[in-house]
């Protein structure tokens, strides 16, 4: 039994504990109570504008095509013809330095390729357009093209290589280093097995040529997905048609937008149907009627919807149905439809490639191949070179009107609205650079047409200018 004295010690170191405790306790809270120094580093930062840099366009140049004669030559040849570049800057004043590429794979070129370079200072805009007219016993028609930007990666939906057909691929390379280039060709067979269509070294300042018949031989219906290492490209086709013995006419395709579940191309333009049709029964002239070639890349196949939409107003809008098969390219004839220029939106559930065809056999015979662009908005530049009653094209894929101003160097500005999801056509000068300023995003192209005469270009938007750069310098 424990003494009174140990239970008593015991009981004073409890209490002593307790004490100390509490103590303890209210240290704690008076500290929490009273405000400690604080101590914060951000990590540095320096934000920083790099110059921009020098934008460039490249305008094709003259025609290529395969050499009519027996000539044991490899190179190809550029075909004369009357040749027209128009060029031009925004503001006024503005220094252009204009230059040509060489053409080693091709002989007898009268105008070389040209390319336009400016600075890239915020609010410069420049653009360029060429035409190039035929009337020769083995080709005719009217090939236009927009003078465009190299870039790394493109698509062109376009050109043939079955009996008749003359479909060469042009790479035109500006810049100061040697671009590495590879062709995948998809036709209505599927995957094209094409050797020597990878590693095409296409030299600086530089513009190489090739016939896709050597890649792709009897093709129908071609899409191509250009890339480019090293150096950028502007990426085209020149296709000609020759029927039996007749020209069937020639033009120039352009970069075409990416696989996307959304298209549109600005403007196509439907005439002569009547002729056509009656053309077309022969075999030669089945590639007269008005087409749409759709790519589906992978293996799934693609319901797509198309909806033509009239510059007239008043004409309802046409829409049309298809089944794209997974993997290969098909050419869809568009719906019947009266003479007028169209707008066509395609929608898909997969990834599409696009472009349109069209024809005219009115005081001869030619045709138009016709890309997808995206839309453009605020103030864009564009030129119209040589060519019969030149159009602005529009599409306005939105609900809201676009407020159109297109102005050029002489005359009084023009204003157009373009009603939502619709189409406007503008008639335009030849040989004028244009100014346009559109309230709302538009697609938009340029048309020409006459007797026997048709072609398009898409106008596409500038890539963006150097932007501020946050940059974390290391410690």
């Amino acid at each position: 039994m424990a003494s009174k004295s140990s239970i008593a010690r015991t009981g004073l170191r409890i209490a002593t504990s307790v004490v100390v405790l509490a103590a303890g306790v209210a240290a704690v809270t008076a500290a929490a109570s009273v405000p400690w120094p604080s101590l914060s580093t951000g990590v540095p930062t320096v934000t920083v504008t790099p110059d921009a840099s020098d934008q460039t366009r490249v305008c094709p140049g003259t025609f290529v095509t395969v050499p009519s004669d027996a000539s044991s030559s490899s190179k190809l040849t550029s075909i004369g013809g009357s040749f027209a570049v128009v060029t031009g800057a925004s503001p006024d004043g503005t220094d252009v330095r204009v230059g040509e590429l060489a053409t080693p794979d091709a002989t007898g070129a009268d105008e070389k390729p040209t390319t336009l370079t400016a600075t890239g200072a915020n609010g410069v805009l420049i653009a360029g357009s060429q035409t190039q007219q035929f009337a020769g016993s083995d080709l005719v028609g009217l090939a236009s093209a927009a003078c465009a930007e190299p870039t790394a990666e493109s698509w062109i939906a376009a050109g043939s290589t079955t009996t008749g057909r003359t479909s060469t691929i042009v790479l035109s390379n500006p810049t100061e280093v040697s671009a590495s280039v590879t062709l995948a060709i998809f036709s209505e067979a599927g995957p094209v097995t094409a050797p020597g269509a990878s590693g095409i070294i296409v030299p600086a300042n530089s513009q190489k040529s090739l016939t896709l018949a050597g890649l792709a031989p009897d093709a129908v219906s071609p899409v191509i997905h250009v890339t480019a290492t090293g150096g950028q490209v502007l990426a085209s086709l020149e296709q000609s048609v020759v029927r039996s013995l007749d020209p069937g006419g020639a033009d120039i395709a352009g970069p075409t937008d990416a696989p996307a579940t959304t298209h549109t191309i600005a403007g196509v333009q439907i005439v002569s149907t009547s002729a056509i049709a009656e053309r077309a029964v022969d075999a030669a002239s089945s590639d007269l009627p008005a087409a749409l070639r759709v790519y589906v890349p992978g293996t799934a196949g693609a319901a797509v919807s198309v909806t033509l939409k009239s510059e007239t107003l008043g004409v309802p809008d046409v829409t049309a149905s298809y089944s794209a098969v997974g993997g290969v390219v098909t050419d869809f004839p568009f719906p019947s439809l009266p003479d007028d220029t169209y707008s066509v939106t395609v929608t898909s559930d997969q990834p599409v490639v696009v472009g349109a065809r069209t024809a005219v056999v009115s005081g001869g015979t030619d045709f138009a191949w016709s890309s997808a662009s995206p839309a453009i908005s605020g103030t864009f530049l564009f030129a119209t070179a040589v060519g019969p009653n030149p159009k602005l094209m529009l599409a306005n894929s939105q609900s809201a009107d676009a407020a159109i101003t297109l102005t050029s160097g002489s005359g009084q500005p023009v204003t157009a609205t373009v009603a939502g999801n619709s189409a406007t056509g503008i008639p335009l000068a030849a040989a004028t650079v244009y100014t346009v300023t559109t309230s709302a995003p538009v697609m938009a192209g340029v048309g020409y047409l006459g007797d026997g005469l048709v072609s398009a270009f898409s106008i596409s938007p500038p890539s963006p200018l150097a932007s501020p750069v946050t940059v974390y310098p290391g410690g």
